[in-house]
């Protein structure tokens, strides 16, 4: 039978702030590499296509390398994109880019209709390479389109009165109902008209911004119990399709004023944020929990902040609250100009009615790419000593998964997943040194890969193709790696894991979103089975394997909600039933290595906390788990025991 959902009791301290280490503060140590590297990629992307109209960073009187600047005009029913460096916002010359809802862009005649209160839109890069950006619209239209060229990719009416959206990485949007009391999560990866959601309720609920640092979304409204003005973060968890929604509680933070109204990033520092209220503008920090009140930015009424790279600030205030009032009278919430602050400047387009504008760039925070990372390791000894610190093996920032397997010789191959470039190995020597890394598969789809060695010290790589299914290849002794072949035609698979036995036989492990977990076999002469299904819990997210000496398997399994379960296979080939090792439903991802005196050492992920690891004993019992990494933005993680006892877990940490 299949385990049910539920609310995720927090066997493990709810996560808290990371902490600056070494190994958590990559973010500062690599962002000038990361800063050139986006930058490049973005401006080769621009050259390829649209190199008009993507958002390239343009002139601007602040400085060079600023961004353009997107404005909503209400009455105009547009989002206009501006030359920053354009004075006369009224020539043609100075709108970079424009975007309306019709029927030509692949709306519908109510979809169109239900504009013209443009509350909200951003920016985002998909992890396919392209770009997309959403929108809320007080009428209630919110929206997925396609950036540049405006096409429908999702959309649904709504009403609630709708004041933000975001883009999460999984394709899914966040939106904030002012009037309904709400923040949603609806499933738009499912489907160009997918109408499931997940709910939270926040009185007042004005905004929404995604940060990759911790994998939280930062939300603003008041409590509905208590009537304060609150910003806190939520815990999107579940699937795709079916995503849930938790506050993170130890993130809450009481506003110091009341209103809250706009969140957003602060370009030089993923620790800090913008919020405003309705007498204040604050730079929020996420560690301290601390409101500073910067002059050039603490005004009444601000209805979106954000700055650009150059440090210059970008406001919307509207024109009834100034001294004197501004020209536009459409409403009470509009204006004609945007300003800028340090250093300062204005922007009037005559007969706007803007609500909010954002710099246009479609990075979360700093300058990021979304789920890509490092690869970092870190070991520990066969006295059972964790390493003081990570080291770190990949500094290519684009990463997006990892795995790792042991040869009998102490060598030890690590092998990363580069979204549009493939599968890329390292090797580590039985001494310690890492070799550069080697391309050895070019396929750019590949999502996800698993390893695994044969004890005739055969490397096997399982990698997952999204829409495809698994394709396998093989490294001789002799280090020469074969041709890649299929050996699953399943192209819903999510998640895979791989192990060898002590008497050459493999197994393999994937996971079908809506059906469970799926193993099959390889015999020692290297017949792959076909697939069964070994558990039916249709809400599994991630699934590691690991075989013992002793020639039984473990397994375990992620359930959004409910924490991770484990089962055995015994040596006979009989899977046990499940039983419930961690009650932490915040955990995303997990990882098994066993260990040549028939412990197993099971690590997993708690975004916005870290890295935590607990230990199956020979007897069969698990060990409570134990905080080892506390960086809390890692998004994959990977375990290989050596010959010699030791263990390595590698680390993928979001650089944002």
């Amino acid at each position: 039978m299949a385990r049910t959902l539920r609310p995720p009791p927090p066997a493990r301290s709810a996560p808290s702030p990371r902490s600056r280490t070494k190994e958590t503060d990559i973010n500062t140590l690599w962002r000038p590499l990361v800063t050139a590297v986006a930058t490049l990629a973005l401006v080769g992307v621009a050259c390829v296509t649209h190199a008009a109209e993507r958002p390239e960073r343009q002139q601007s009187v602040a400085a060079a390398g600023d961004y353009w600047i997107a404005a909503g005009d209400q009455g105009a029913r547009k989002i206009l994109a501006f030359d920053p460096a354009a004075t006369d916002w009224n020539s043609s010359g100075a709108v970079k880019w424009s975007w309306q809802a019709t029927t030509g862009h692949g709306f519908s005649g109510d979809e169109a209709a239900a504009t013209g209160l443009i509350a909200d839109f951003k920016l985002r890069d998909r992890p396919s390479g392209a770009q997309s950006f959403v929108v809320a619209d007080g009428r209630g239209l919110a929206a997925v389109v396609d950036y540049p060229s405006g096409t429908r990719q999702w959309a649904k009416i709504i009403s609630g009165n709708l004041h933000s959206a975001e883009l999460l990485p999984d394709g899914n949007i966040a939106l904030a109902a002012s009037d309904g009391g709400w923040v949603r999560v609806y499933a738009a990866s499912q489907g160009a008209s997918a109408g499931s959601y997940a709910q939270f309720d926040l009185v007042q609920a004005h905004a929404t911004l995604w940060d990759p640092a911790i994998r939280r979304l930062w939300v603003i409204g008041d409590d509905a119990r208590t009537g304060a003005h609150i910003l806190t973060a939520l815990v999107v968890g579940g699937t795709a399709a079916k995503p849930t929604l938790e506050e993170d509680t130890a993130r809450r933070a009481t506003l110091p004023t009341a209103g809250g109204h706009d969140v957003y990033s602060y370009a030089h520092d993923a620790n800090k944020l913008w919020v405003s209220t309705g007498s204040a503008a604050y730079l929020y920090d996420k560690t301290t929990k601390t409101f500073g009140t910067p002059a050039a930015a603490n005004r009444a009424a601000v209805k979106s902040i954000g700055n650009q790279p150059s440090g210059q600030i970008v406001q919307t205030r509207p024109d009834s609250a100034k001294t004197p009032p501004g020209a536009c009278t459409d409403d009470t919430w509009c204006t004609d100009t945007v300003e800028f602050h340090s250093p300062d400047a204005t922007r009037t387009r005559t007969g706007a009615a803007f609500y909010k504008a954002r710099v246009w760039t479609p990075y979360y925070s700093v300058v990021d790419r979304p789920l890509r990372g490092t690869l970092w390791d870190r070991t520990r000894g066969a006295d059972g000593t964790w390493s003081a610190s990570a080291a770190e093996v990949d500094d290519g920032a684009t990463l997006g998964s990892a795995s790792a397997a042991a040869l009998p010789d102490g060598s030890l191959h690590a092998f990363t997943v580069v979204p549009g470039s493939g599968v890329w190995e390292r090797t580590r020597s039985a001494s310690g040194g890492w070799s550069s890394a080697t391309q050895i598969d070019s396929n750019g789809s590949v999502s996800r890969v698993a390893a695994a060695t044969t004890p005739d010290g055969v490397l096997h790589l399982a990698s997952l193709v999204p829409g495809s299914g698994i394709w396998y290849k093989t490294r001789s002794t002799g280090g020469t790696w074969s041709s890649s072949t299929k050996i699953d035609g399943n192209g819903a698979i999510s998640g895979l894991s791989m192990t060898a036995l002590p008497n050459g036989t493999m197994q393999l492990a994937d996971v079908v979103p809506d059906s469970g977990v799926w193993v099959k076999t390889r015999s020692a002469a290297g017949t792959w089975s076909s697939a069964t299904k070994v558990d039916d819990d249709t809400a599994v997210t991630d699934v590691a394997l690991a075989a013992l000496p002793d020639g039984t398997v473990q397994l375990a399994d992620v359930v959004p909600g409910g924490g991770i379960w484990a089962r055995t296979r015994s040596a006979a080939g009989t899977w046990s039933a499940a039983g419930h090792i961690d009650t932490n439903g915040w955990i995303t991802a997990v990882s098994l290595a066993a260990l040549p005196d028939g412990t197993v050492q099971l690590a997993d992920v708690v975004p916005g906390s870290g890295v935590w690891v607990k230990t199956r004993g020979t007897g069969g019992t698990w060990s409570s788990a134990t905080k080892v990494d506390g960086n809390g933005s890692v998004l994959a993680v990977c375990t290989a025991g050596l010959p010699d006892g030791t263990l390595h877990l590698g680390t993928v940490p979001d650089l944002s």
